[in-house]
C-alpha cells in the first residue's frame, strides 16, 4: 500500500507540474496578447505617443522614454527600446526639406506632414524641471542614409519657410540643440532617408541652477520601413543581416492560381480597340513608353500593407475618421500599385461622346470608393457603400488617375463594364472582373477573376468575417450611365488625406499619405483562455490528489500488513 500511496503522490505531483506548466503558459499568452511587442530583447514601440524625458534625481541625470503606448505610462531605459518607423509613414520629400535629408523623392517620417492619417508613433521631448538649460547632441549615427530632426509646420510651408534643422547625421553644423525652456512637449519631425537599423547615440546634458553641470548618453535603435523591428537589438548591438528563407516548394496537391501580380508601380485600366472593332478592357502594366497588357481575369493587384491609414473627417462617408482605410493615392507613391484610367487607344475622333466606366459589382470583406482627390475636384466616381451599379464618364483618348479606398482587409473582386460609341453608331463594350488582394493578404493564394471564396488566407488574422457588398442585378452589355455621370480628374491630383503643393514622380503629383497593426490576440488575450482554463483544472486535480493521498495514508487500513 506504501507503494500505491507513494504514486499517488506522484500523481498529484505531476497534476501540479502540469498545472503549473500550463498555468505559465497562459499567463505568457495573456502578457503576449497585451500588444507590446518584443525585439531580441527589447521593447518594439510602433503606434502611439512616445516621450523622451531626461529626469534628474540624487544629482543625475538619466534619460528615460515615456511610454504611453498602452494603457498608463511606463518608463523605459532608451537603450532597452526598437523604435519602428512603419512602411505607412513614407512620405515624398518636400523640396524645402531637401537640403535637410538629401535628393530623393522620398522618406520615412515621424511626426510629418501626414502623421495625424498614419498609425505610428509620435515622438516627443520634454525637459526636465530645475535645469537651467538642457542640451541634446547627436554623437553618432549608424545606418544607411541620413537622419534628420527639424521643425517645419505647414504655416511654414506656405510662407516659403526653410525648415528649422535641430540634429543632421551629415552635417557637423547641426549636431547639437538646446531643449525649449519650460515642460512644454516639443514634436519635431524625425525624417529618415533610407530604410533598415538606424542606430542613434545621443547625450542630453543638463546645467543645473548652480551652474554643476550633469549628462547621460544613450544609443536608440530604430527600424525603418520594412526592416522586421523583433530582429533588431537594442541599444548600440549589431543587428545580424537576416537571410531570405528558402521558398518551400509547393506539394503536389497544390491548387494555387497562376496569377501575374502586381503590387507596385504604374497600371491603368484601359479601353481599347478589340479584334473587328470591339472594345477591349485590358490592364495595362508600365508606363506609355514600356507597357505589358494583361486581361483582368489574369491579374491580381495587391494593396500592400503599406496603403493603411486613417479615415479623414473630409472622407467619413468611408467609416469612422479614425478607423483604417488601405488608400491608394492618385499620385505615385512607390512600393505601392498606382492604378489609372486610360482611354488612349480611341481617339475623340473615333467616339461619340465619352467612354464609361461601369462598377457592376463587387465581392468582398469591406467596400470600395474611387474618388478624384485632387484641390479642384473631389468628386466621388464610385461608393459601393451606398449601392451598385455606379458609373461615370471619361474623355475619350485620355488618362487620368483617381484614389481608391478599401475599408477592410482581404480579397475583393470588382467587376466592370466599359462601353462606347463609335462615330458610325455601333455600341461596343467589355465586361471582366478583377481580383484584389488588401492589406497582410498573400496575392499569391487569391485565383484571379471570378471567384467563390470571399477572401484568401491572410498574413495576419481577418478582423470579421467578409461579406458581399449587396449590388444591383448586372446590366446588359450597352450601359446608359446618368447624364450626371461623374468623370475622372484630369491627370494626376494631390491625396485625399491632404494637399501639398509638390510632387515627384514622372512629372506627376508626388503626394503621398503617411499605421501599425495588430491583430484579435494583441486586443483581448482570447485565446489565452483555453490554458487557463486547463491549468485551473489541473490545480483542482492535483489538489485534490494530493489530498486524497495523505488521507489514505492515515487511513489505518493503509498500514495493515
Amino acid at each position: 500500500m506504501s507503494v500505491l500511496t507513494h504514486g499517488r503522490r506522484a500523481v498529484a505531483a505531476t497534476a501540479a507540474t502540469l498545472a503549473a506548466a500550463l498555468l505559465a503558459t497562459a499567463v505568457g499568452l495573456v502578457a503576449a496578447g497585451s500588444g507590446t511587442a518584443r525585439a531580441d530583447s527589447g521593447a518594439v514601440l510602433t503606434q502611439g505617443d512616445i516621450d523622451f524625458v531626461p529626469q534628474l534625481a540624487d544629482g543625475r541625470l538619466d534619460l528615460r522614454i515615456a511610454d504611453r503606448t498602452g494603457d498608463g505610462t511606463v518608463l523605459r531605459e532608451p537603450s532597452d527600446v526598437v523604435l519602428h518607423v512603419v512602411p505607412e509613414a513614407k512620405e515624398s520629400i518636400l523640396s524645402p526639406v531637401n537640403p535637410v535629408l538629401g535628393d530623393g523623392l522620398y522618406g520615412w517620417f515621424l511626426n510629418g506632414r501626414h502623421a495625424k492619417d498614419v498609425f505610428a508613433l509620435t515622438p516627443g521631448w520634454t525637459g526636465p524641471a530645475g535645469a537651467r538649460s538642457v542640451e541634446v547632441s547627436l554623437d553618432r549615427a549608424q545606418g544607411e542614409g541620413r537622419f534628420a530632426l527639424y521643425t517645419f509646420t505647414e504655416e511654414m510651408e506656405w510662407s516659403d519657410q526653410e525648415p528649422v534643422q535641430h540634429l543632421n547625421s551629415e552635417d557637423p553644423a547641426h549636431r547639437s540643440f538646446s531643449l525649449p525652456q519650460g515642460t512644454e512637449r516639443f514634436a519635431p519631425t524625425w525624417g529618415f532617408a533610407a530604410e533598415g537599423v538606424h542606430r542613434l547615440t545621443l547625450t542630453v546634458s543638463a546645467t543645473m541652477a548652480d551652474g554643476s553641470k550633469v549628462s547621460d548618453t544613450e544609443t536608440l535603435a530604430v527600424a525603418v520601413g520594412s526592416s522586421d523591428p523583433t530582429h533588431v537589438r537594442p541599444g548600440g548591438g549589431t543587428t545580424p543581416t537576416p537571410t531570405s528563407p528558402t521558398p518551400s516548394a509547393p506539394s503536389p496537391t497544390s491548387t494555387a492560381p497562376a496569377a501575374y501580380v502586381i503590387d507596385d508601380g504604374h497600371i491603368d485600366l484601359a479601353a481599347r480597340p478589340g479584334e473587328g472593332g470591339k472594345l477591349a478592357f485590358q490592364i495595362k502594366d508600365g508606363t506609355l513608353q514600356n507597357p505589358r497588357w494583361h486581361e483582368p481575369d489574369d491579374v491580381v493587384i495587391h494593396v500592400g500593407p503599406a496603403a493603411k491609414r486613417r479615415i479623414s473627417e473630409a472622407y467619413a462617408f468611408l467609416g469612422t475618421p479614425g478607423d483604417p482605410v488601405w488608400w491608394l493615392p492618385s499620385s505615385r507613391l512607390a512600393g505601392l500599385v498606382w492604378p489609372g484610367w486610360s482611354t488612349e487607344g480611341f481617339p475623340a475622333s473615333q467616339v461619340r461622346g465619352r467612354i464609361t466606366y461601369r462598377l457592376d459589382s463587387l465581392e468582398g470583406p469591406g467596400t470600395l470608393a474611387v474618388v478624384n482627390d485632387n484641390s479642384m475636384d473631389s468628386t466621388v466616381l464610385v461608393d459601393s457603400g451606398d449601392g451598385l451599379p455606379d458609373a461615370f464618364e471619361h474623355a475619350a483618348g485620355s488618362h487620368s488617375h483617381s484614389a481608391w479606398a478599401f475599408t477592410k482587409e482581404g480579397v475583393y473582386r470588382t467587376t466592370f463594364t466599359v462601353a462606347a460609341t463609335l462615330t458610325d453608331g455601333t455600341k461596343v463594350s467589355d465586361t471582366a472582373t478583377i481580383a484584389w488582394a488588401v492589406g497582410a493578404v498573400d496575392p499569391t493564394t487569391v485565383k484571379p477573376g471570378e471567384g467563390t471564396e470571399p477572401t484568401a488566407p491572410t498574413t495576419a488574422p481577418p478582423s470579421r468575417t467578409p461579406t458581399t457588398t449587396p449590388t444591383a442585378s448586372r446590366p446588359g452589355p450597352d450601359p446608359s450611365p446618368p447624364s450626371s455621370a461623374p468623370t475622372p480628374g484630369a491627370t494626376d491630383g494631390p491625396t485625399a488625406m491632404e494637399t501639398p503643393r509638390t510632387g515627384g514622380d514622372s512629372g506627376n503629383g508626388g503626394q503621398v499619405t503617411g499605421g501599425s497593426t495588430g491583430g484579435g490576440l494583441a486586443s483581448t488575450g482570447a485565446p489565452a483562455l483555453l490554458p487557463v482554463g486547463l491549468a485551473i483544472a489541473a490545480v483542482c486535480a492535483g489538489t485534490a490528489a494530493l489530498l486524497l493521498a495523505r488521507r489514505r495514508r492515515e487511513d489505518p487500513s493503509d498500514l495493515a500488513p
